[in-house]
């Protein structure tokens, strides 16, 4: 596979229709023509900065059409890029900037701050290019006209995702793992030219970036973007916008739900041909608000930042599923359900999901320990519990790995234990996922305190800043002595 292969689709329909929207960004429209020339002179402008083929860039910035031609110009000279989450505190960015080895950083005005108490500890000086500074470079620059740099094979997106470790697992994906996935998401959904695409997800999160932007351009269709999720701002933006496809978490939904039943009034959805939910388990109640209070069938499926898609409904037909179901399988993603034996489970049997396909590079990246830890004969091992019933409908149960999903976001328990630990008025925490209707679960501190004046306050006002908010407690709870299994581990399912 050609780079040419990869880019060719975004060139065609700029080439075909230069002046239909590529995004939709308050009262910017940017067409496939802007976007493409735009990502040309990027390119120009990069390349004589000295980004080369084989390079990582990180990008910091809120949400805005200009992630996508920073994208195109990295791929035109064979870089990768490194989407790194806004929220997230200086010592978090740090860590994926040396794990990534990222060649420069590009920032908004507003994370100046950010970006520079977190190059402040780096082992070697990263070039910090202003993204304004440089958009207004690239109007000025040439057009790229190089041979392009990449192959289909080249390092496209480079992803960090929140796991059961201290530190974010840095997910690779090559072009033609991207176009693999984009294609059998574009499949799955269904998406064309003529569609609307609302999305209010953040695009330094692969489902945000990928599955519903990346999708919607190599489709064709316009993506009506929002700066941030705002429930009220998000029905209103169906309401007046008319979006035919909107993918969010569950936790999206059941706010958006909510406004619904507080504001007393039915919001006009029925622009939408496709409201699909992933990232944490759609709980059935949110199906039944979305239905009752907004007239929407919200449709799940199951995707991992690793591996996607992986299980989906025909998202474009009518009916109720399964209770409870994520979803047939979508090809070409093959999957395995594995018993405690070993063995392959039988129908209705629950068993750890492992999966592969055309999607997943193989390995985490710059990580050989915890790609062999995750990854057997190419099979990648989620760590989620499945069974799968007569019918091909597969079902998720439960977890195998110690991670707490909130809101969509993954949270690894270990990583909010030491920073709690290094309080000194803490003797010992444990961190667990607490059970929450609207996100699925929150963050929960058990502690034993050193200092018996420790208050709640203190603890929250000490986690802020040291982690991104999402990681701090929603809940903390002061105990005596942590609970302790007979194999020295702490009891953990004792502190729910």
């Amino acid at each position: 596979m050609s780079f040419t292969d990869v880019v060719t689709p975004v060139l065609q329909h700029a080439a075909r229709d230069p002046d239909h929207p590529a995004f939709i960004f308050g009262d910017r429209i940017v067409t496939y023509g802007e976007l493409v020339d735009q990502g040309c002179r990027l390119a120009s402008v990069l390349s004589d900065a000295g980004i080369a083929k084989g390079d990582c860039v990180a990008l910091l910035s809120p949400n805005r059409p200009e992630f996508f031609s920073i994208y195109l110009g990295l791929a035109m000279i064979g870089a990768a890029i490194v989407p790194v989450n806004a929220e997230f505190a200086p010592h978090e960015i740090r860590y994926i900037l040396e794990h990534s080895e990222a060649r420069a950083i590009i920032r908004a005005g507003e994370l100046a701050e950010t970006v520079t108490e977190a190059h402040k500890g780096l082992r070697t000086p990263l070039p910090v290019e202003d993204l304004e500074a440089l958009l207004a470079r690239a109007a000025g620059a040439p057009v790229h006209t190089a041979p392009l740099a990449a192959s289909g094979n080249d390092l496209a997106l480079l992803c960090y995702t929140s796991g059961t470790t201290s530190t974010p697992k840095g997910v690779a994906a090559s072009h033609a793992n991207e176009l693999a996935s984009a294609l059998a998401y574009g499949g799955m959904m269904g998406i064309n030219p003529q569609d609307r695409v609302l999305v209010t997800l953040p695009l330094s999160f692969s489902y945000g970036f990928h599955a519903a932007t990346y999708v919607a351009l190599l489709s064709g269709a316009t993506v009506l973007l929002a700066a941030k999720f705002h429930p009220r701002l998000a029905l209103e933006a169906i309401e007046t916008m008319r979006p035919t496809v909107f993918l969010g978490v569950p936790t999206m939904y059941a706010m958006m739900a909510d406004v619904a039943l507080k504001d007393a009034r039915r919001y006009d959805m029925s622009s939408l041909r496709l409201a699909a939910s992933s990232g944490a388990a759609l709980n059935e109640q949110v199906i039944a608000d979305c239905r009752d209070r907004l007239g929407l069938v919200v449709r799940p499926y199951y995707a991992m930042t690793e591996v996607r898609p992986i299980f989906s409904f025909d998202l474009r037909v009518e009916g109720e599923p399964p209770a409870g179901s994520v979803g047939r399988l979508i090809a070409p993603t093959q999957v395995r359900v594995v018993t405690e034996t070993g063995q392959d489970a039988g129908v209705d049997e629950v068993g750890e999901l492992w999966v592969r396909g055309p999607s997943f590079s193989g390995a985490y990246y710059r990580d050989p320990q915890r790609t062999s830890d995750s990854v057997v004969d190419g099979w990648f091992r989620t760590g989620d519990l499945v069974s799968r019933d007569a019918e091909g409908y597969y079902f998720i149960v439960g977890r195998t790995r110690d991670q707490i999903i909130c809101g969509g976001a993954k949270i690894a328990p270990i990583e909010v234990e030491d920073a709690l630990l290094t309080h000194p008025g803490i003797a010992a925490a444990a961190v667990v996922g607490s059970p929450d209707p609207v996100y699925g679960q929150v963050v929960k501190a058990v502690i034993v305190k050193e200092d018996p004046s420790l208050s709640v306050e203190d603890v929250l006002s000490y986690c802020s800043g040291r982690i991104a908010e999402y990681k701090v407690p929603r809940i903390v709870t002061f105990m005596d002595a942590l609970p302790i299994a007979p194999s020295g581990k702490i009891l953990k399912t004792a502190l729910l």
